[in-house]
């Protein structure tokens, strides 16, 4: 027979491992196993199984129960291998024969201590492998889903001990062999999770000092040294100050001897880790052995792991092994938990994928969700990769090529949850041999190549109790053993049923588990429910709402109506005011209620004040809306979300840009209080997806919901546009175009081509901008409104200008100049004389640019535009540091930086100032002026 206990605790039988049964015989053989090839007492494994004040009276029989059933499963019914050590005729202890190399921990021990001897023969290259090979034969936690014991704690803590040191021997024997850049990133990542490593700091530091970072490395030792010093109240060791002190003398005795050869290493990365986007894991995540095995099997065996007698792998950041990617796709019903196994299983590989983890919520079965664009994912990837904003690609292709450029040479894991086809997950896959993927799916993906499928199926009857427990409590579960697995069997095993009804427990501490027996049991046509579509957990949804419907508290009612109605407002989430408006209740009334939801698990609560709804509850919450609500109540209740969500926008803009003449909509609805730029911003990040999916909601209903979306759409502008969103900009306003037209608002129309040209200039499409442009001005020229005509001439002077037309750009900024003076907008003259001065300075005409800055200038000062007076101080900089003009330039540039402080101006401008500075500072050998 064959053990493994670094992970799951299988047993190896023939030619398959196997899992045991009941926790008591798992117990049992942990404690065995921890003490191989020694006797342990029977008094004390009565103690490890049971402990002093619980231990029933049979425990003695019970115990010779499970040794005899336990022998059954190792067939060893001759007790050769679990021995009887007897006095006379009774038993004193039991003893487990194991031989070291069929032992993953003996075995382990083995080859750890090989590699140290290597170290100390210096054989650095032999130890890194042997070193290797012990590492690749960890899963997981040791006894990880063992019921705790006093033996299997302490050898739990022993062997992740352990574990480290081989982590810290293995990167001793890399950097003796010259492999000092590729354990760099495994080096960040364990010396953030133990942050008082000194071993590890100084393996870090020699990498970084070996890599050319001499500067980190020093940055590395003082980060340590400050959290010594704040946390412990001590310095660190003379080894590592000698060290310190080697590195800040620039060593040469601390590089590598020169015949010893780089190996390659992943592309460069920044110092800073990669992205680490996985949503915490769940702590009542049960079971799932099997299944978690497969996945770490595959990821493992992607760089060479999961050969024979490899159980796991080691995190170390060195190259790929040229496989391809490897891709994992779970299927499985609503509710079956593919999402929290897919991230139980993430957090345990993520010291695998140093250069990050990526995450995205697909919305592939999200109810009043459309599944996600491949190119909105792409563009949130590869932003969170390091690409700026206005670089990553419009078209999805191109930007999928990108990503997997990225991607190349990294060691990337990327989660592709609730995926609604392939073709959506296709273009988001990696392609380079360091990276994985895992997909979830209602659907099994069959046509997605290169993937190797996993099911998952409802959990067995001793999870699904073991489940039951981790929710309710130990004690309270096993005082009713029968009424347990008739709540698992009555909820079918499912994950999402089984914690709701765990909740509805929790939350009444003095009901009996026989109470709830009799609910499920009684529930109305339960079976024809559970085969109903995809609603396959209604019975145990219903058993939560029904003791809101038909409770006496005073706030079941509002708890019950809130369920029902917050299913109908679009977005991943809800904030407590706009929930507020949603119900028309009273902050206090409406916190109520949602408190209470969230106790029942009926809703998630990731903060104080945002709460999220699952996608099976939402389609039961919606269900029951349409049954117990009127439409008209129900529209309004949409129409007083959506509204909150327009005036807090609206609000919102006006606060970071006060100076823009924003087209204001009114609004018969509360705003969030909002007192500052701060706020603003906070709340306009912390509600930008809610924001967008209200608007590709409402902008296909009816008239005056539709018109809120529209108006909603024109309201993102000026947050997208700065911050260079060009795929979310272009989305909402292609969305805001058509509803327009549907509607017959020419305005809106006309605004939302001017907007969408900002989103093709964000990507330099300055071909598609003056298409969109031209399109709007004939609209506003039509109209008659000459704001909106004023504008769109301004923005297609300047993308004439961007397309080397500067003669044609002077012609339209000309004619946009005599319509702002005969209407009388200074504000537009102040702009239009701005672009009309670059249109100059392209073709290489310094003094009349000047001259239109210098009238922008005045123009500015008397409108009291402190943002324009900024932009042309700007121009006039630069133009005169074209001339070689330096203390010209160099004035106008000192005026133009206090500038971009104040309120209404745009900051990433200082930046911009600076830059324009420098030459005038080298020249005249000067510092520049005021920040």
């Amino acid at each position: 027979m064959r053990y493994r206990v670094l992970g799951a605790l299988e047993v190896r039988g023939g030619d398959r491992w196997i899992s045991l049964g009941p926790a008591k015989w798992r117990m049992l053989l942990a404690v065995l196993l921890c003490h191989a090839n020694r006797t342990v007492p029977t008094e004390r494994l009565l103690d490890e199984l049971w402990g002093e004040e619980d231990r029933p009276r049979s425990a003695g029989k019970l115990l010779q129960t499970y040794v005899s059933r336990l022998r059954q499963t190792l067939g060893d019914e001759s007790g050769e291998v679990l021995i009887t050590d007897k006095q006379g005729y009774k038993a004193h202890g039991y003893r487990l024969a194991v031989d070291d190399a069929d032992f993953d921990a003996h075995r382990f021990e083995q080859l750890v201590e090989e590699g140290r001897r290597g170290l100390d023969r210096d054989g650095p290259e032999a130890a890194a492998e042997r070193l290797r090979e012990a590492l690749r034969l960890w899963r997981g936690t040791p006894f990880q889903d063992v019921p705790p014991s006093p033996s299997v704690q302490a050898e739990t803590a022993r062997l992740t001990e352990l574990r480290l040191r081989a982590v810290d021997a293995r990167v001793e024997a890399d950097l003796r062999c010259g492999r000092h850049a590729s354990v760099l990133g495994e080096l960040e990542t364990l010396t953030a999770e133990h942050p008082f490593r000194e071993d590890l700091r100084g393996r870090q530091m020699l990498a970084l000092y070996r890599s050319g970072r001499q500067a980190d490395a020093l940055a590395a030792y003082r980060a340590l040294r400050r959290s010594l010093a704040e946390e412990l109240g001590v310095e660190p060791t003379p080894a590592l100050q000698r060290l310190h002190q080697r590195i800040l003398a620039g060593d040469e005795a601390l590089m590598p001897p020169e015949h010893r050869e780089e190996r390659p290493a992943p592309a460069p990365r920044a110092a800073s880790r990669g992205p680490r986007q996985l949503p915490p894991a769940s702590p009542a995540f049960t079971g799932r052995h099997g299944e978690v095995a497969v996945i770490r099997t595959l990821l493992e065996e992607q760089d060479g792991y999961g050969a024979e007698g490899a159980d796991g792998a080691d995190g170390g950041a060195g190259g790929a092994s040229g496989r391809p990617v490897v891709i994992a796709a779970i299927d499985g019903t609503g509710g079956v938990g593919k999402s929290s196994l897919v991230i139980h299983a993430a957090h345990q590989l993520a010291d695998r994928f140093p250069d990050g983890q990526l995450y995205v919520d697909l919305h592939g079965a999200t109810a009043g969700l459309t599944a996600l664009d491949p190119g909105e994912v792409l563009g949130r990837f590869l932003r969170a990769l390091g690409v700026d904003g206005s670089q990553v690609p419009g078209d999805t292709d191109e930007a999928s090529a990108q990503f997997r450029s990225l991607a190349a040479g990294r060691r990337l894991l990327v989660i592709l949850d609730n995926a609604a086809s392939v073709e959506q997950v296709r273009p988001l896959l990696p392609a380079g041999p360091g990276c994985s993927a895992l997909v979830t799916s209602r659907e099994m993906l069959t046509t997605l190549e290169g993937a190797t499928h996993l099911h998952l199926d409802v959990l067995p009857r001793d999870q699904a109790v073991a489940l039951l427990e981790r929710i309710v409590g130990t004690e309270r579960v096993r005082a009713e053993p029968e009424e347990a697995e008739a709540i698992t069997r009555l909820c079918g095993g499912l994950p999402l049923a089984l914690r709701i009804a765990g909740a509805r427990l929790a939350a009444r501490p003095g009901r009996s588990l026989r109470s709830l027996v009799t609910k499920l049991t009684d529930a109305r046509g339960r079976l024809d429910e559970l085969s109903f579509g995809d609603l396959a957990v209604r019975t145990s949804f219903q058993v939560s709402y029904d003791g809101f419907r038909e409770g006496r508290r005073s706030d079941d009612q509002d708890a019950a109506r809130a369920f029902r109605l917050l299913s109908a407002l679009p977005g991943p989430d809800v904030s407590l005011p706009v929930a507020t408006a949603l119900l028309g209740l009273t902050p206090g009334r409406t916190e109520s209620a949602l408190e209470r939801l969230v106790d029942a698990q009926l809703l998630e609560s990731p903060d104080s004040i945002r709460y999220h709804m699952h996608d099976l509850l939402r389609l039961f919450a919606s269900e029951r809306a349409e049954q117990e609500d009127s439409e008209a109540e129900r529209s309004a209740a949409v129409t007083r979300g959506l509204s909150c969500y327009l005036a807090t926008a609206q609000q919102a803009v006006t606060l970071l840009d006060p100076l823009r003449p924003w087209p204001r909509h009114p609004v018969d609805g509360a705003a969030v209080p909002l007192s500052d730029g701060a706020e603003a911003e906070a709340w306009l990040k912390a509600e930008l997806r809610n924001l967008l999916a209200a608007v590709a909601y409402a902008v296909d209903g009816p008239e005056p919901v539709a018109r809120l979306g529209v108006w909603l759409a024109q309201s993102l502008q000026w947050f997208l546009y700065p911050r260079a969103h060009a795929q979310d900009l272009q989305t909402v306003n292609e969305l805001a175009i058509n509803a327009a037209r549907r509607l017959g608002d020419l305005e809106s129309e006309a605004w939302g081509l001017d907007h969408l040209a900002g989103a093709h200039w964000l990507r330099r499409a300055y071909g598609e901008v003056r298409a969109c442009l031209e399109d709007a001005l004939e609209i506003w020229r039509e109209l008659g409104h000459h704001e909106g005509e004023l504008r769109s001439l301004c923005n297609l002077a300047d993308a004439l200008c961007e397309l080397g037309l500067h003669e044609e750009a002077i012609e339209v900024q000309q004619g946009q100049l005599a319509l702002a003076r005969k209407t009388g907008d200074l504000a537009a003259e102040v702009i239009g004389l701005g672009n009309l001065g670059r249109a100059h300075r392209g073709l290489g005409r310094p003094e009349e640019a000047l001259t239109c800055f210098k009238e922008s200038l005045e123009g500015a000062r008397r409108a009291g535009n402190i943002h324009h007076e900024g932009f042309a101080l700007y121009e006039m900089g630069i133009t005169y540091m074209e001339q070689g003009r330096f203390p010209e330039g160099r004035t106008h540039l000192d005026q133009a930086l206090p500038v971009w402080k104040q309120p209404g101006t745009y900051e990433s401008w200082r930046g911009h100032t600076w830059s324009g500075l420098f030459p005038a500072c080298m020249t005249l050998d000067i510092g520049p002026g005021p920040r």
